[in-house]
C-alpha cells in the first residue's frame, strides 16, 4: 500500500561511498545468471547478449561499479550444479572485480544511529566510519576480508612482506593472486570431488537457506495470526514495522540510547512516532514495504528465497543508482514511490540496464 508522503530519510553520515561520481548498478542472481548464459553461449544466451556487452563496457570504463552482496554468495551456495555456479561466478568475477557492498545488518546499525540523531537533532561521534563499498565476501559480512599472515605473536603480514625474498612487490602479488584465488572459491564454491572432504570438517553449504526457512516459517505464522485476527489488516504495516523493530533492531537501538544516555520513551511516544522512526531508516523502509506487500497477498507462499530478496533490496534500492530485480518487487516498490524518493531507478529487465546504460 503506498504511502501519500515521502518519509524524512535519516541517511548515515557514517555510511561512506568513497568512489565518488561512480554508480552503483545492482543486478538480482536471475540477471546475474542471464549474462552467464550470454557469455557460455547457451541456447537461449543470445537474448542477453546486448546486456552483457553494455554491462563489460560499462564496467571496464570504470564509470559503473557492479557489486555483489551477502544475498548473491548465499544463493550462489544453494546452486547445486559446480558447472552453473563456476559460469555465473565467473561472469560476477569480471564485472565485479568482487567489489560488495556491506552487510544489511550493519547498515542497519548505521540507520538506527542516524535515525536517533535526526530525532534528537545530535550527532554519534561515538560511531567509526563504514564503507558502503569494499573488497570480496569479507566485507559482505562486515569483516576485515583477505588473507593475513599469523604467528602466535598475531598479524605478522608486515614483516612477512618485508622480508620476502623476492622483494615487496612480488609479495604483493603473490597476496593478490592468493586472495583472488579465495574470493573465486569462495563465489563458485567446491567442485563435487572436494565436498566429501569438506563436509567431513564440518562444511555444510545448506545453513544459509536454514536461516531464511526459519524467517520465511515465521512469516507464515504471521499470516495465520492475521487469518485468525482480521481486524489487523487495517494496520498491517504497523504490524510488520513493530516486528521488523522487535526482531531486526531493537538490540541495536538499545545500544545506541544507552550510548546517548537516553529512553526508548523518548523516542517512541505514540504509534505516529514509531512510524515515523521505521520510516526514516531507507533499508527498514523498504523491508518493511516488501514484506507488507507479500502478506497483502492472501495466496503467498514464503518461501527462503522471498527472504534473499527482500534483504537484498533493502540494502541495494537506498543505496546503489540503479537496481535490476524481478518484475513484482519492481512494481511494489514504484506503486509506493521508493525509488523515487530515494533518488534510485528500479527496473525489471536486462533491456531496461541497457536503456539506462545508453541514456546515462
Amino acid at each position: 500500500m503506498a504511502r501519500r508522503q515521502t518519509p524524512v530519510y535519516a541517511w548515515p553520515g557514517h555510511l561512506v561511498r568513497r568512489q565518488t561520481g561512480q554508480r552503483l548498478v545492482y543486478l538480482d542472481l536471475n540477471h546475474w545468471i542471464s549474462l552467464a548464459k550470454a557469455a557460455t553461449g547457451h541456447r537461449t544466451g543470445g537474448l542477453y547478449q546486448p546486456a552483457l556487452t553494455a554491462v563489460r563496457d560499462a564496467a571496464s570504463s570504470g564509470l559503473y561499479v557492479f557489486p555483489l552482496s551477502l544475498t548473491h554468495y548465499m544463493e550462489m551456495a544453494g546452486i547445486q550444479d559446480p558447472r552453473q555456479r563456476a559460469d555465473i561466478a565467473d561472469v560476477m568475477e569480471e564485472v565485479s572485480g568482487f567489489t560488495t557492498l556491506l552487510t544489511r545488518s550493519h547498515i542497519a546499525r548505521l540507520e538506527v544511529e542516524a535515525a536517533l540523531d535526526q530525532a534528537f537533532a545530535t550527532g554519534s561521534p561515538h560511531i567509526a566510519d563504514f564503507d558502503l563499498l569494499g573488497h570480496g565476501i569479507g566485507h559482505a559480512m562486515g569483516m576485515r576480508g583477505g588473507l593475513h599472515i599469523r604467528s602466535d605473536s598475531g598479524d605478522v603480514t608486515d614483516e612477512a612482506r618485508a622480508a620476502w625474498p623476492d622483494g615487496p612487490a612480488a609479495f604483493d602479488l603473490w597476496l593478490a593472486n592468493a586472495n583472488a584465488h579465495l574470493e573465486r572459491s569462495v563465489l563458485r564454491g567446491p567442485t563435487d570431488a572436494e565436498v566429501p572432504d569438506l563436509k567431513a570438517n564440518g562444511w555444510d553449504p545448506t545453513i544459509a537457506r536454514k536461516i531464511a526457512e526459519n524467517r520465511a516459517e515465521g512469516e507464515r505464522q504471521l499470516a495465520e495470526r492475521l487469518d485468525k485476527h482480521p481486524q489487523y489488516w487495517n494496520r498491517l504495516r504497523d504490524v510488520v514495522q513493530g516486528r521488523y523493530m522487535s526482531h531486526e533492531i531493537i538490540d541495536m537501538l538499545t545500544r545506541a540510547l544507552i550510548d546517548r544516555g537516553r529512553e526508548l520513551a523518548e523516542v517512541v511516544t505514540g504509534r505516529e512516532s514509531i512510524r515515523a522512526f521505521a520510516d526514516s531508516m531507507p533499508s527498514a523502509d523498504v523491508h518493511t514495504t516488501l514484506v507488507e506487500a507479500a502478506h497483502r497477498n492472501r495466496e503467498k507462499s514464503w518461501e527462503p528465497n522471498d527472504i534473499f530478496d527482500i534483504d537484498a533490496l533493502s540494502v541495494a534500492v537506498p543505496y546503489c543508482d540503479l537496481v535490476v530485480t524481478e518484475r513484482y518487487a519492481c512494481h511494489v516498490l514504484h506503486a509506493a514511490h521508493l525509488p523515487r524518493g530515494m533518488s534510485s531507478e528500479v527496473v525489471p529487465k536486462l533491456s531496461n540496464l541497457t536503456d539506462w546504460l545508453n541514456r546515462q
